[in-house]
């Protein structure tokens, strides 16, 4: 009801306010919470951790990637077995195929001739004559016990039992020839075989001798090569070392020849390395400047202890004036520091009469609990 007297205004000044009080209540979230305000976020652990996440998703990546190749890889073996498995059944459909067109034909059943639609035309009449053999018992024509054709039927199967004898000496004699042949082709496969692998058998030996024969060579050839390496360095050595001894025993170090120990940039300086001594005439000398030497220092040593009694007693003369002149001082600082009580006394007696008005007059309003409880009520 208070809605409807509401103008646009008044709902965008609420909807203002209302934005300020959120705001203000994250504010103090923010604030109030001592860890964030004072540590702040862990960067380092956070960062450990997405490099741990972006290592995990790589490793998750690098083991997907690996698992769809090795699917990749078994559908395509799969794939090349069914058409294989495809192929043979292909070859195994034609095979039976071609054997049920060649040996599989209705004219090769034993019930075609009840089924053949051309019977009537194949069929016999049904009598011949007499001595007809298709006849049966049934029909009444040749009557069991007459044998009318004895002779005829003992002929006729004579030259059956002939034919069959034949024919089956004849299936014999195809079947050895064709066993023969078999063999033959095989005894001949064989060899060929075994013929072919001798002669790879002999390639490779010929092959790998060849190799070795090589390598025998180069080793042999490397071996010739460092043997006269090893004696050209050692001959090499030793006219090196018989060239070094003749240089060490005519050498200026070895003759201790005094000539070389002088410096050719400086004349009054001598090589340290090379120096071999001094001569009579830089003995004498050196004789000579050391007596000097000893009488300059002497004279130097007479003359310095003069001047270390005479500052002996500049010191003495010192050291009495700064005693007198400490025993001043020292007197001037206690004045001084007397000064100084009287001043801090005056001070202090000044500073606990300020206090005591202070106390009477000016801190008379005490700070209460309630002055306290308003801090941490709002952000500003």
């Amino acid at each position: 009801m208070a809605q409807s007297f509401m103008t646009q205004a008044d709902l965008n000044e609420a909807t203002k306010l209302q934005k300020r009080q959120q705001f203000e209540e994250e504010r103090k979230k923010r604030i109030f919470n001592a860890k964030q305000r004072l540590y702040g976020l862990d960067i380092p652990t956070i960062e450990r951790q997405i490099a741990e996440k972006n290592k995990t998703r790589q490793l998750e990546q690098e083991r997907e990637r690996r698992h769809e190749e090795q699917t990749e890889m078994m559908q395509k073996i799969i794939h090349a077995k069914e058409l294989e498995m495809e192929k043979r059944k292909r070859l195994a459909e034609s095979d039976l195929n071609f054997y049920r067109c060649r040996f599989q034909n209705k004219e090769q059943r034993r019930e075609f001739d009840l089924n053949d639609p051309e019977g009537m035309k194949k069929s016999k009449p049904a009598r011949n004559a007499d001595d007809d053999i298709t006849l049966g018992i049934s029909s009444a024509q040749i009557f069991l016990g007459e044998d009318l054709g004895h002779r005829e039927r003992q002929r006729r199967q004579r030259d059956q039992q002939r034919a069959w004898l034949d024919q089956q000496i004849a299936e014999r004699k195809q079947a050895e020839n064709a066993r023969l042949q078999s063999d033959r082709v095989l005894q001949e496969s064989i060899q060929s075989r075994d013929q072919r692998l001798e002669e790879m058998a002999k390639s490779e030996r010929k092959t790998r001798n060849q190799i070795l024969d090589s390598i025998q060579q180069y080793n042999n050839e490397l071996a010739r090569r460092k043997r006269d390496e090893r004696l050209r360095q050692q001959k090499q050595k030793a006219e090196d070392d018989l060239a070094e001894i003749y240089n060490m025993l005519s050498s200026d170090m070895l003759t201790e020849n005094p000539n070389v120990a002088q410096s050719r940039t400086h004349p009054n300086k001598k090589i340290a390395f090379m120096y071999r001594g001094m001569t009579p005439e830089e003995l004498k000398d050196f004789r000579r400047d050391q007596q000097q030497q000893m009488v300059e220092r002497k004279k130097h040593e007479t003359e310095q202890q003069l001047m270390d009694k005479q500052w002996e007693q500049y010191a003495l003369n010192m050291d009495r004036e700064l005693q007198l002149k400490d025993k001043e001082m020292e007197r001037r600082r206690q004045k001084e520091y007397a000064k100084v009580l009287e001043e801090n006394d005056r001070l202090a007696r000044e500073q606990k009469l300020q206090k005591d008005l202070n106390d009477q007059i000016m801190l008379s309003n005490r700070v209460t609990q309630e002055f306290y409880d308003k801090f941490n009520t709002t952000t500003r």
